[in-house]
């Protein structure tokens, strides 16, 4: 069962990844201009030339590959998981800049994300992160927390980020 888990997740990166990414670039370069077109460069005489201006680069801090961004009430779903006899750990990788961010915090649930069917089977804090990322890890075991499940990630306080998840067998 565990590859099956791990191949799905593979599959839901590469589906990600290729939402996020831009188009591909043009297969040709564009025309270049005709001379009779082309205005005089700036600051000099015939013979000056001038670089044209790079863009500076984003720079983004952590991972952002996979990046769900949470906020109070926003939770990831999970269909038909199978938490064995409640041995499987769940393993989130978590991502917060947020200072502030006391009481923030995932919740596990099982059915449903909110109302009378959802059950928490467990509960992260997350921590202040700055600018890296942190592991943290929920074992299951509880007396609700053993079959097949639909399984849901909620958040509850302030805004962090998820950059991986992963689910494990724990004995």
């Amino acid at each position: 069962m565990r590859p099956i888990l791990c191949l799905f997740f593979i599959i839901a990166q590469l589906i990600v990844r290729g939402q996020s990414q831009s188009s591909p670039p043009a297969a040709s370069p564009p025309p270049a201009a005709s001379p009779a077109a082309t205005t005089p460069p700036a600051g000099g005489g015939p013979g000056s030339t001038n670089p044209p201006a790079q863009p500076a680069p984003v720079v983004r801090k952590g991972n952002f590959e996979t990046e769900f961004k949470m906020k109070s009430g926003s939770y990831l779903g999970f269909g038909q998981v199978n938490l064995g006899l409640g041995e499987v750990a769940v393993k989130v990788t978590v991502f917060c800049e947020n200072k502030q961010s006391k009481g923030s915090r995932l919740e596990f649930r099982i059915n449903s994300p909110k109302g009378k069917k959802s059950r928490r089977i467990g509960t992260l804090k997350i921590p202040y992160t700055g600018d890296t990322t942190y592991n943290l890890k929920m074992t299951g075991n509880s007396k609700y927390s053993f079959g097949v499940h639909d399984l849901y990630l909620v958040a509850r306080g302030s805004q962090f980020s998820i950059t991986a998840i992963s689910f494990e067998t724990d004995y």
